[in-house]
């Protein structure tokens, strides 16, 4: 217990010879009892805990260790502080205190006066009363009772309540005490990793601390934490808001991890020390009853003989306290063995966290060793965020920008303003190759870097390619299918399109491919709304009219065509009989010009339709004109007349 007054009783067993005359053995009792009350007040010494403090030279060589050499150093650093502190726990107070809180005084008394009545019981009336007189006799009676009381299940039972109490009280210490091992090695590492890389990764490494304790579940104990808090708070300055936070949960996790297991190991010696040796020589009960003179045998001369004395003395202060220098004896050599481990597990601990953090980080570790501008670029990085970006970052800037590239990127600041840009930027660069991309497409997207990622259209087209509201409105499209075709147009085809309505572009755009959405990108600025709409309607429900809408000469008959819809109809339907009718048809209607009905049928085919035409048309009028004779000859002679 750290502050504690240390008070040891030494007490030298002394066997006398009892002489039957009571004037002698009165004159021993109160002989031993003043040396005995002399070694108390003589003995008494009182210890008081010296401050650890962070500036000691201990620790100012942290930051100038070799890194293969720190794990060794932390062990040293932890040990030292570690057995300073041990000095000053006090086993005897933290026995006697909860001894007194789970009541054992009163289990003594209890089993004591129940040894003492059945001793009364199985020995013989004579004997009894012959232990008033004779020195062995009281001794015999003496262990009689002590063996009844201190094998009882009782006592027992309660012995397992006081270990099991003592060693939760020991975990609890061992924390308190691992607290400054705790705070010295983690100020040793803060200290080494702020001089001999950056601050900030001093943020990771209590960030990578903190993570780990906290996966410990040690359960809720607030006069726990506000002892543990006690000891770091003075060295808040040193370690800092946060690392004073993290030390603590440190020092509960060694207390969850290794120092219950120690205290449980130390404080299970109590049962088989104390109940394998109560009663014998190897606890001077007797020594203490009978050897000292605490037995005053002129007292008692009843037919119980010396069994009351026996029983008062037993239950007396001294045996008690007797009982837990034994318990005490039975734990300090353990205890001072085991404790160490402490201070090792502590600094493996600490030391194994930082080797994750360099695992993690190692390839910007490496960067910041060989490249004085990168272990500047580190040392301004002002969150642990900012560096887990720039890990992310080097990790895809390297292998897309090549070791050429990467230092020229670091050289001219490009690469610490990719930082400053959303994480999606890193996508750019890895998949372009360049950072000045990255920041470009950033620079005109702005809030919209996330969806120009999402979407791949840096894959198509560069920033250049596009203003900001041509931006918006592509991205406005929400299918990246048609976002990805209308990327690989020019800006003018982009905004021609996109003056489309959302819906019909989608639908262009999912079915036609990107040369055709050229060619409807060419017609559209030529065409009226009303030509406009018609062409759009007729393109989306058919795009295999496209190929036919190539020619220069089809865009102007289109654009001069009062029916778009009809023109489109008449190009897009077969050249077959069947169809010729119809095409023939409209353009007798009007519909289609003879110079789109050409275009479509060819020069040649359109001369033998004409011919055709011209050899039927004849034939027609040789019928007809055959047909009007025939009806007029019956009559013709009316005519001559």
């Amino acid at each position: 217990m750290l502050g504690n007054v240390t008070c040891e009783l030494r007490t030298n067993t002394v066997r006398f010879e009892v002489d039957l005359t009571r004037r002698y053995a009165s004159y021993r009792f109160w002989t031993l009892f003043i040396a005995c009350l002399a070694g108390v007040i003589i003995d008494c010494t009182p210890v008081y805990a010296s401050p650890i403090g962070q500036g000691s030279p201990t620790l100012q060589e942290c930051s100038q260790v070799d890194e293969a050499a720190l794990q060794d150093e932390l062990n040293r650093v932890t040990q030292q502080v570690f057995a300073e502190a041990l000095v000053q726990v006090d086993l005897a107070a933290l026995v006697k205190a909860e001894w007194q809180e789970t009541g054992m005084d009163a289990v003594i008394d209890s089993e004591i006066d129940r040894a003492v009545a059945r001793v009364r019981n199985e020995q013989a009336l004579w004997d009894t009363f012959l232990s008033g007189w004779s020195a062995e006799k009281a001794e015999e009676l003496t262990r009689a009772v002590a063996t009844y009381a201190f094998e009882s299940e009782a006592f027992a039972q309660k012995i397992d309540e006081l270990s099991a109490a003592v060693a939760d009280e020991l975990a609890q210490t061992i924390a308190v005490l691992s607290a400054e091992s705790v705070s010295a090695a983690f100020y040793c590492l803060q200290t080494f990793i702020a001089d001999n890389y950056a601050e900030v990764l001093v943020h990771k490494f209590e960030q990578q601390v903190q993570a780990a304790a906290q996966a410990v579940d040690v359960g809720n104990s607030n006069e726990l934490d506000t002892s543990i808090l006690t000891v770091l708070n003075q060295h808040r300055t040193a370690l800092g808001g946060v690392g004073v936070i993290v030390a603590a949960q440190i020092a509960r996790r060694v207390m969850a991890n290794l120092g219950r297991q120690i205290a449980r190991r130390v404080a299970g010696r109590i049962a088989g020390r104390v109940l394998g040796r109560i009663g014998t020589e190897l606890i001077p009960i007797v020594g203490w009853v009978v050897g000292t003179g605490l037995i005053a045998y002129d007292l008692y001369s009843s037919r119980d003989g010396a069994l009351p004395q026996i029983q008062e003395q037993l239950k007396s202060q001294e045996v008690k306290a007797g009982i837990r220098d034994e318990i005490v004896a039975a734990m300090e050599p353990e205890f001072r063995r085991e404790a160490p481990q402490i201070a090792r597990d502590v600094a493996n601990e600490l030391f194994s966290q930082w080797r994750d953090v360099r695992r993690n980080i190692r390839q910007v570790l490496a960067l910041a060793e060989s490249d004085a501008a990168f272990h500047a670029l580190l040392n301004r990085l002002e969150s642990t965020d900012d560096l887990a970006k720039l890990v992310s970052l080097v990790g895809v800037a390297v292998p897309a920008l090549g070791e050429e590239g990467f230092q020229r990127a670091v050289a001219d600041g490009s690469l610490e303003r990719v930082l400053d840009q959303p994480a999606s930027a890193l996508r750019i660069v890895e998949g372009t190759g360049s950072i000045e991309t990255a920041l470009a497409w950033s620079a005109l997207a702005g809030s919209l870097l996330d969806s120009v990622v999402e979407v791949e259209l840096y894959k198509h087209i560069s920033p250049e390619q596009l203003s900001r509201p041509t931006l918006e409105r592509l991205l406005a499209l929400g299918n990246q299918a048609a976002i990805q075709k209308l990327a690989l147009l020019n800006l003018n085809e982009i905004d021609t399109l996109l003056a489309v309505s959302t819906s019909n572009l989608n639908t262009l755009a999912t079915r036609l491919t990107p040369e055709e959405l050229r060619v409807v990108a060419g017609y559209l600025p030529l065409l009226e709304q009303e030509q406009r709409n018609q062409f759009i309607s007729r393109v989306a429900s058919d795009p295999a009219i496209l190929p036919l809408l190539g020619s220069e000469a089809i865009k102007q008959r289109i654009i001069v065509s009062n029916d778009v819809d009809a023109t489109l109809a008449f190009l897009a339907s077969p050249r077959s009989l069947d169809s010729l009718v119809a095409d023939l048809s409209a353009v007798v209607r009007g519909q289609v010009g003879m110079g789109l009905f050409t275009y479509k049928y060819g020069a040649g085919q359109s001369a033998l339709i004409g011919i055709g035409l011209i050899f039927l048309a004849a034939i027609v009028l040789r019928l007809v004109y055959t047909f009007v004779l025939w009806l007029v000859r019956p009559v013709s002679p009316l005519f001559r007349r």
